[in-house]
């Protein structure tokens, strides 16, 4: 299992440790063939509890985004954000999410404020990869993928004790997720 690329759907909980409101949000990120796409589930802001989608398909084939408005079936194409806010370092430290043994990762102290942040790090799957792609951040901020490895949580602790924290809750092998990176019907804006 180590060794394939891995191909399907992991969704993880977006929540602050720490805040008043104690809300969590959630994300799905589909790893296709050279594709991976993100989609956030926000709250509404109305009183009608509608969750709001918001999708982005990131190609590293022919390195571009697609903005996905799902509502109105319209997207935009633009250049793929191939920034890294942090550079992690590995620890050599193992923890687990989930039951899914991970390596443990701290970013480099030069790469953030020190005055907001304690500490900032990530959990990379020992046995889920994704090959081709060493290092992939979300718009230059979230890392997805650290060494090849699929990353399982990601928190930000800041100097006041609040944890900003993206993990793991579900994790699905899919051989065929092509249908999840299809824009037909959809028009260009």
């Amino acid at each position: 299992m180590a060794q394939q690329t891995f191909k399907g759907i992991v969704k993880y909980k977006m929540t602050v440790i720490g805040a008043a409101d104690g809300r969590t949000d959630s994300m799905k990120v589909v790893f296709g063939n050279n594709k991976i796409k993100i989609v956030f589930y926000l709250p509404s802001s109305n009183e009608n509890n509608k969750v709001i989608t918001k999708s982005y398909i990131d190609n590293f084939s022919d390195n571009t985004t697609l903005d996905i408005d799902d509502e109105a079936r319209t997207y935009s194409i633009s250049t793929l954000n191939r920034d890294q806010r942090y550079r992690f370092i590995n620890t050599n430290k193992f923890e687990a999410i989930d039951n899914n043994l991970c390596i443990c990762y701290n970013a480099d102290k030069e790469d953030f404020d020190n005055n907001k942040y304690q500490k900032i790090e990530c959990l990379a799957s020992v046995d889920y990869l994704y090959r081709g792609i060493l290092n992939y951040f979300f718009y230059g901020i979230q890392p997805i993928v650290i060494d090849n490895r699929i990353v399982f949580d990601f928190t930000t602790t800041e100097k006041d004790g609040k944890k900003s924290k993206i993990f793991l809750y579900e994790l699905k092998a899919v051989e065929d997720v092509e249908a999840e990176f299809n824009v037909k019907g959809f028009n260009i804006k």
